[in-house]
C-alpha cells in the first residue's frame, strides 16, 4: 500500500501537472502584489537627514545622527525606492537663526514646505515626527601637516638617487574639530618596501589616516612618490686643510696639511666635480682640552654630489712658541 502511494507521488512530481501548478501559483502571487502596489496607501518611512548651508567653520559630530519619520500617502509602488535604500532629506540652515553655542535646532513649523518640496508631486506629505531635532557641532580648525614617507628601499649595486624622493603633495590640508586637528602633527604614508631598485620610482601611496579621524576632512588621501634612479660612482681628491679660530697668541703646527675626501655622485656629474669645489677646515675652538688633535670637517662641497667624507679623521697639532 505505502509502496503504491510513493510511486503515485513520484509520478505526479515528474509529470507536467506540477509545472502548471507552480505557474498558476506565481501568477496569482504577482497579481496580488501588483494589485496592492497600485492602491493608494499611507506609510511612515524613516529618513536620515543632512544639514546643508552651514557656516564653513562648523562640523556636525558623528554622535549626532537623528532621523525624521515622514508619513506619506501615495501609490504603493512609489514606496519601493524607500525600502531599497535608506532615504535622505536636506535640512537648510541658510538663515542660521537656530544656531547656538553647541547645537543646531531644526523645527518643522518653519521647514514643512521645504521638506515637502523634496518629494514628487504625486506624494502627499501627511506628517513629520519629531517636531524638532538637534545636531551637535564643533568648531572647525584647519592646518597643513607634512607628509612623512615610510620606506625601506635598497638599490642594486652602483645605483642610487641623487636628489632624494619627491612626494606630491608633501603636505595635506586637514579640516575638522579643533581638539582632534591639534593632535595631528604629520601624516605617514603606507610603508613602501623595495629591493634591488635600478629603475626610476613612480608610484602612488595611500596615507595612513589617524585613528578616530572620521570627522576630519583631508585634502588628499593618496600621494605620488617619484625618484630618479641613476648609476653612481665614487671619486677622491686631496684637499688642503685650514685651521680657523686660532688665538693670536698661539702658533700652531699641524699635520697632515691635506686630507683625502671621498665623494659619491652619479655618472652624469662625475666629470664636472673638481677639487676646488671642496673646502676642509678644523675649528680650534672645538678642540677638547688635553686633546692633541683636531677634527677636520667638510664646510663646502658641490650641490650635485650625493655625499662626501674625509678619510683621515684626526689632524695632529702642536703649539710652538
Amino acid at each position: 500500500m505505502m509502496k503504491d502511494l510513493k510511486q503515485r507521488f513520484l509520478k505526479f512530481v515528474k509529470s507536467k501537472k506540477i509545472n502548471v501548478f507552480t505557474l498558476f501559483l506565481l501568477l496569482s502571487f504577482t497579481i496580488l502584489i501588483l494589485n496592492k502596489l497600485s492602491r493608494t496607501i499611507t506609510n511612515t518611512i524613516p529618513f536620515s537627514v543632512q544639514p546643508i548651508n552651514l557656516p564653513e567653520t562648523y562640523v556636525i559630530l558623528n554622535d549626532s545622527s537623528p532621523k525624521l519619520h515622514i508619513t506619506l500617502k501615495t501609490y504603493g509602488f512609489k514606496f519601493l525606492k524607500y525600502y531599497l535604500k535608506t532615504p535622505k532629506l536636506r535640512l537648510d540652515y541658510d538663515n542660521h537663526d537656530d544656531i547656538n553655542d553647541s547645537t543646531l535646532v531644526w523645527d518643522k513649523s518653519s521647514s514643512f514646505s521645504a521638506i515637502n518640496a523634496q518629494f514628487d508631486k504625486d506624494l502627499e506629505l501627511i506628517s513629520i515626527a519629531p517636531d524638532s531635532i538637534k545636531f551637535y557641532y564643533d568648531v572647525n580648525d584647519s592646518k597643513d601637516v607634512p607628509v612623512v614617507l615610510q620606506n625601506k628601499i635598497t638599490f642594486s649595486p652602483g645605483f642610487d638617487v641623487l636628489k632624494g624622493y619627491t612626494v606630491t603633495p608633501d603636505t595635506v590640508h586637514i579640516v575638522g574639530p579643533e581638539k582632534q586637528v591639534s593632535k595631528i602633527k604629520h601624516i605617514k604614508t603606507e610603508p613602501l618596501e623595495l629591493q634591488n631598485v635600478h629603475l626610476n620610482i613612480d608610484t602612488a601611496l595611500n596615507l595612513e589616516l589617524p585613528e578616530g579621524s572620521e570627522e576630519i576632512r583631508f585634502s588628499h588621501k593618496k600621494v605620488k612618490l617619484k625618484a630618479k634612479v641613476e648609476k653612481f660612482t665614487e671619486g677622491a681628491f686631496n684637499i688642503p686643510v685650514s685651521v680657523i679660530n686660532v688665538p693670536k697668541n698661539i702658533t700652531l703646527k699641524y699635520y697632515p696639511k691635506s686630507v683625502t675626501v671621498l665623494y659619491y655622485t652619479n655618472l652624469s656629474n662625475f666629470k664636472s666635480v673638481q677639487a676646488k669645489d671642496f673646502k676642509v677646515e678644523c675649528d680650534y675652538q672645538k678642540q677638547i682640552e688635553n686633546q692633541s688633535y683636531l677634527v677636520p670637517e667638510i664646510v663646502k662641497m658641490p650641490e650635485h654630489i650625493k655625499s662626501a667624507k674625509i678619510k683621515q679623521q684626526n689632524i695632529e697639532f702642536i703649539i710652538s712658541e
